[in-house]
Formats: C-alpha cells, structure tokens, sequence
C-alpha cells in the first residue's frame, strides 16, 4: 500500500491544481487541513477554499454538491459559496472544487447571549425550515442520492462499529449495542417518514453571523448535502448548542410549518447516539483504538 503523501507533497500537487486558475498562487499562501467529517482536504488562502476529494465517495460528493448549491441561493435565506472552479476528473485524485467563503464569524455557543438569542433561534430555524422544504424529487435529479442509501449507510456503520467495539468494551456494553443496533434498523417508525434535503455536517464553524452578531449570515460546509431524515441536522444543532437552545430551535421551527412532533423529537436523540458510534469507528480508525481520541469517543457514547 503507498504511503499517504507528506504535507510538503500535498501542498506541491494542490498549488500546482490550481495554478491554472489561480495563477500566481506559491505554497506559501495557502493552509491545508482535513475536513473532520469527510474524506476532504481543505485549502484556504485570502478568502478562498477549495476541496480535495480524498477518495471516489467524497468525488461523489462534490459532484453533488456543486449541482445543488446552486439551487439553494435565494431558495434559503443565509449566503452559500458558489463553486466557481474546479476539475471534475473522472479520476478522483484529481478531483477538486473552489469558492470565494462568504463574509462572517463562526457561531460558537459563547457568542449565544440575552441580546441576541432570540434573532438567532428565529433565523437558525427560519434556515432549516427553508432547506427542509426545498423538493426532494428535484435533489435526487441533481445527483443527490436516495433515502434508501441513507439507510444503508446506517446499516454499515453498524458493521463497521460493532466490529470497532468489540475489543474495546466489556460483554455487557457490547452486547447493548448489538442490541441497540438491532432495534434500530428494524424500526420502522424511524424509516416510514417523509426524507428532506438535509445540509448533513452543521458544526458552529459552518454556521456564519454578521460581525456584530445579530443574524444568521451564511452556512458552509456543504459537502455532506443528502436526502435524509431532517432529524439529522437538528441532532446536530443539539449537539452543537446544547439541549436547552437546541430544543429550542427546534420548536420554532415546527411554528414555522415544519413537522416538529414526538416522532421527530425522538429520532433526534437516536441520531445523537448514531453520531456518538460513528465518533468512536471515525477516531479508532483515524488514530487508532488507543489513542485519547477513541478513549474519549467511547466516554461520550456510553
């Protein structure tokens, strides 16, 4: 198996990529970091990123992404980057998209205050609403995959972190999450319901407000845009910005129109724990099932 390329070597190739459109560009003005949630590469420099696909999933993704973003300015309140540039190779080595981010600081919790709490839960649910409404039929002509897939992506992390786990715990941990798992997939309440265009990595870094932090300004971050169950991205928020916020949100957003019932609330507490296994298969495999990571990973979920 090759060796994965040191940073100097990545930084020589990405400079080189996008020389053609960025004439000028030296490896000195560029960062480059791994996007947590995919298999991306992330390169900023004055103002611009661009995304590496790391593998032939996360080229799948760009691909869609870059079709359905375009749909989505206007469609949602906050600015979203436009993919102006880029090289769709049929080789996904190749593979790359650029935007010019838009303006805006990250809503970190800290920045959540008397005097803006409520501008901000109107216009964080007022976004989710909007998205969860924009037409499924009309995602899946752009590429975007199907409810089904997202199904079955669940049904392999199951594999996945059933095998992760079973050195790690003890036989009775490991046996509820067999369990767990179990119940899960073959709950039918979770799969019979109607899937949305989901944004699929909401973190406080995606999500940007104005300087003064009065309104929702622009969201990032698109590379995970899917149909899905729209519990996914309130999960998220959840996890983001805790439970007290986070609900309340949510509530706002079913006064808005959108379906915000006992059924949903559940399915967002069984997506925080989903999120908490993929957390632990996501660390072991990354740095290994040692590491302070995985250690901490495994503390979150149980």
């Amino acid at each position: 198996m090759p060796e994965a390329p040191t940073i100097d070597d990545r930084t020589t190739d990405y400079v080189f990529a996008l020389a053609a459109e960025f004439p000028g560009l030296t490896a000195d003005d560029i960062s480059i970091c791994d996007e947590p949630d995919a298999a991306l590469a992330r390169v900023d420099w004055d103002g611009w990123t661009a995304l590496f696909a790391q593998s032939e999933e996360a080229a799948s993704h760009l691909s869609v992404m870059s079709a359905v973003i375009p749909h989505l300015r206007g469609f949602v309140s906050p600015a979203v980057p436009m993919w102006e540039h880029g090289n769709r190779s049929e080789d996904w080595k190749r593979t790359w998209l650029a935007a010019q981010q838009p303006e805006g600081r990250p809503l970190e919790p800290a920045l959540i205050v008397d005097q803006n709490r409520d501008a901000l839960v109107r216009d964080l649910a007022t976004f989710f609403h909007e998205l969860h409404q924009f037409s499924v039929e009309r995602a899946r002509g752009l590429g975007a995959a199907s409810f089904r897939a997202w199904r079955d992506e669940h049904a392999a992390l199951s594999r996945r972190s059933q095998s992760v786990l079973s050195p790690l715990l003890s036989w009775s941990d490991m046996t509820w999450a067999r369990k767990w798992w179990s119940r899960f997939l073959k709950d039918e309440t979770v799969w019979r319901i109607t899937p949305s265009l989901v944004h699929g990595g909401v973190s406080a870094q995606r999500l940007l407000v104005d300087p003064l932090v009065r309104e929702l300004a622009a969201v990032t971050g698109w590379h995970g845009v899917r149909v899905a169950d729209p519990a996914l991205d309130l999960a998220h928020l959840v996890d983001t910005y805790g439970t007290d916020l986070g609900w309340r949100i949510v509530e706002r957003y079913g006064e808005l129109g959108s379906t915000a019932d006992a059924a949903l609330f559940r399915r967002i507490r069984l997506q925080q724990t989903v999120r908490r296994f993929r957390d632990v298969v996501e660390a072991a495999e990354r740095d290994g099932a040692d590491s302070e990571a995985t250690i901490a990973a495994l503390k979150r979920l149980r």
